[in-house]
């Protein structure tokens, strides 16, 4: 076996069993971490924490074996230079936003997600039509011709980094399908291969509108439609998930005034990652924290 490959994701392939997957540290999902194992030591896993993470698109947890054994320097007495047996990854391509006209085509109230909102949730929260459309209107919401619902997201530049697609019921409840529409661009030839999505936060491409309001930051685009819709006096943003807060996509919060909504069970993850942001004036809640685990204003709206 070449050193250079000794360190490996574990695989049938490689080891003649389905991997072993584990809860993923970061973003806390079960069965969803595949560890490095050892090509030259029987298969043995590096450390329960070097693997990665099923949900690039959504956690992107990633810990090698380089970066265990340059954190943990005990485990250097057997490995004196493991920087070598590690499989170098080339850098991810720039970042490549979408034509425009991506968005503008799949303007539509033809989502089960706009059916739900615009009549349960509409009567429940008191809110009238005009209120939703504008809402929709505002946050550029899509739909396929699948009737899923198109989140996208575009940066206070203007660009667009990519629509998240989402399968909603009729009660408003998600139906388990997910995905984003670079997947069936790069399918039918329209983006190269190597096409990279590198999200960013929905709602972003409000912030230059809005210069003076309170950015309200929260996990899902629902919560975040739902929340615009009965406090516009505030601008609500999303990560688009638990662990799609990052410093790097709150970047261009500096200067405003934030208060950040984690759902239940998530206010001290978010509270860690925002110790490493500079600039920006924040406020992290931890009133959803009296309620069961994946609580979020939208549920108790409604």
């Amino acid at each position: 076996m070449n050193k250079e490959y000794r360190y490996q994701l574990e695989s049938k392939r490689l080891t003649g069993h389905q991997p072993r997957k584990l809860t993923c540290p970061h973003c806390g999902k079960r069965k969803c971490l595949v560890r490095y194992v050892d090509t030259q030591n029987g298969f043995q896993y590096v450390a329960d924490s070097v693997g990665k993470c099923d949900h690039q698109q959504s956690c992107g947890y990633h810990y090698r074996p380089s970066e265990y054994y340059k954190d943990n320097q005990w485990a250097r007495e057997s490995e004196p230079h493991p920087e070598r047996y590690c499989q170098p990854l080339p850098p991810p391509p720039p970042f490549q936003p979408l034509p425009m006209e991506y968005v503008v085509r799949s303007q539509s109230p033809g989502s089960v997600f706009w059916q739900w909102f615009s009549t349960d949730a509409a009567r429940r929260l008191g809110l009238s039509q005009e209120q939703l459309r504008q809402v929709f209107g505002d946050y550029l919401i899509g739909a396929t011709r699948r009737r899923c619902v198109i989140f996208w997201q575009i940066d206070h530049l203007g660009q667009v980094h990519g629509g998240h697609i989402m399968q909603y019921r009729a009660d408003g409840h998600r139906d388990g399908f997910q995905g984003w529409t670079h997947v069936p661009l790069i399918r039918a030839g329209l983006l190269p291969p190597d096409w990279t999505l590198h999200q960013c936060l929905f709602g972003q491409h409000l912030l230059p509108r809005r210069p003076e309001a309170h950015v309200c930051l929260v996990e899902s685009e629902k919560t975040a439609l739902v929340m615009a819709a009965c406090q516009p006096q505030h601008l609500w943003l999303a990560t688009a998930g638990s662990g799609g807060l990052s410093p790097e996509k709150v970047e261009c919060l500096q200067g405003r005034r934030v208060t950040l909504f984690p759902d239940s069970g998530c206010y001290g993850k978010w509270t860690e990652q925002m110790r490493l942001v500079k600039g920006i004036d924040y406020n992290v809640s931890s009133s959803l924290e009296a309620y069961p685990p994946n609580t979020d204003l939208c549920d108790l709206l409604l």
